[in-house]
C-alpha cells in the first residue's frame, strides 16, 4: 500500500468513527428527551466533534434520524438473514419472521416513536431510499408466501399488494407498546391474530361467480 492509498483509507476511517459517534449520541439524546428537544449544538457535544459535521455526514438534524433509521432496518435484515426455517411451513416462517422485526423495532419504543413520526416528513429522494432498505427487510416475507403451496396460484402483484397489506397491519400493532406499556409477546400475538384473516385470504381459491 503507496503513501496516497494509506492516507485515503485513514481519512475513512475517521470519517467512520466520526459517523458513528454521532449516530451514537443521537440515539441516546433523542431516547432520553425526544427528537424535538434535542439541538445539534448537543449532539455534536456529545460525540466530541463541532456541529458543522453533521452538516457535513447527515446534512441536517433530519438526516441523522434517518441514519438511525436506516440502521435499525440494517440490523433486522443482518438478523434475518439465513435464519428462517427453509422447509417449514409458512405459518412458522411469518411467526420468525414477526418476532425478529418486532423485537427489533420495540427495543426502543420512544425512538421508534420519533421514527414513525418522521416518516411523513421526509422527502421525496429519503421515501425512495426507504422503500428501497424497507423491500429488503421484507424480501424474507415475500419469498416465504412464493415458496408456499397455498398461495401458487396467487400472482406476483397480488403478492406484492398483501405484503404492502402486511406491512400496514404490522406498523399498526406495534402502536399498544408506545401508547398501552404493551410487552413484545403481546405485540408479536396481534400482528399475527390480525394477519391471518389476510393470509387466510390469500390461500383461498377464486371463486366464479355466476350471474
Amino acid at each position: 500500500m503507496d503513501i496516497s492509498e494509506s492516507r485515503h483509507r485513514s481519512r475513512e476511517e475517521k470519517s467512520a468513527a466520526t459517523r458513528a459517534r454521532l449516530t451514537a449520541a443521537a440515539r441516546q439524546l433523542f431516547d432520553e428527551y425526544g427528537y424535538h428537544n434535542v439541538s445539534v449544538t448537543q449532539i455534536a457535544r456529545m460525540a466530541g466533534v463541532t456541529h458543522a459535521m453533521i452538516n457535513v455526514y447527515f446534512h441536517s438534524k433530519a438526516g441523522l434520524l434517518y441514519a438511525l433509521i436506516q440502521e435499525n432496518n440494517a440490523s433486522q435484515i443482518d438478523k434475518l438473514s439465513d435464519t428462517v426455517p427453509m422447509h417449514a411451513p409458512f405459518e412458522e416462517k411469518l411467526r420468525h419472521i414477526v418476532a425478529v422485526y418486532v423485537k427489533g423495532d420495540l427495543a426502543d419504543p420512544r425512538l421508534l416513536a420519533v421514527m414513525q413520526a418522521y416518516y411523513w416528513q421526509w422527502p421525496a429522494e429519503t421515501e425512495v431510499q426507504n422503500r428501497l432498505q424497507l423491500r429488503q427487510a421484507l424480501a424474507p416475507l415475500l419469498r416465504a408466501m412464493r415458496d408456499a403451496p397455498q398461495f401458487t396460484h396467487r400472482t406476483e402483484e397480488e403478492l406484492e399488494d398483501a405484503l404492502d397489506a402486511f406491512y400496514a397491519i404490522y406498523s399498526h400493532g406495534l402502536r399498544p407498546s408506545i401508547y398501552d406499556d404493551a410487552s413484545i409477546p403481546s405485540c408479536i400475538e396481534l400482528i399475527l391474530r390480525r394477519s391471518k384473516p389476510l393470509f387466510d385470504g390469500l390461500a383461498l381459491a377464486a371463486v366464479s361467480v355466476r350471474e
